[in-house]
Formats: structure tokens, sequence, C-alpha cells
């Protein structure tokens, strides 16, 4: 069972992916765990253990999520074509349904 302070937490990830989601330039696509409410709570001292994300796949660090290819695609999206921001856009609303896919 999700307590309410992982709960508020995990919400407030999935609000942020919507925001990359709609994001205008790659500033505002926010990456990284110092902008990730998840871990802010998990991360340290206990590497993940208790995050909803790691009790999903078994992983530290986001490790077997669309995380993955979405914190990369902040990287692509700099080269400042319309595909690479489609492909951010894209890979933002893939780690939006996984989190949202975790709430109970």
């Amino acid at each position: 069972m999700m307590n309410a302070q992982t709960l508020e937490a995990l919400k407030a990830s999935i609000a942020k992916w919507e925001r990359n989601a709609e994001a205008k330039t790659p500033a505002e696509y926010r990456t990284g765990e110092s902008d990730c409410p998840l871990c802010a709570l998990f991360i340290y001292p206990d590497r993940c253990e208790g995050c909803p994300v790691f009790e999903k796949t078994g992983e530290r660090f986001c490790k077997g999520t669309p995380y993955i290819d979405a914190s990369s695609a902040r990287t692509w999206w700099g080269f400042g074509d319309g595909i690479a921001a489609d492909r951010a856009h894209a890979a933002a609303r893939d780690e939006v349904a996984f989190l949202k896919s975790l709430q109970p």
C-alpha cells in the first residue's frame, strides 16, 4: 500500500513529465534526480528502495523504465530540429503513462 507522501511525490512526478511532454525548449525539459519528487524521497540513503518505480521494476535509478529514453531525449533535443523535439515529447508521454500505471 502506498502512503500519502509517496502518492503525492508520484503525482508530482507525473505532473513534471506532463510538463516535459509540452516543453517548448530543451531548458524546460527537466530530468535527473534533482528534479524528481520520487528521487527526493527515495534515492538517498536507500538507493531507491521503497520507490514505486523500484517496487515495480526491481531496478535502481529507473533502469528498465521509459525514463532512460526520456532522459536521453533531452540531449537529442539540443540539436534544435523538430524531429528531436518530437522524440523528446513522445518519450516524456511514455514516462507519464508508466508513472500513471503505478498509481493505486
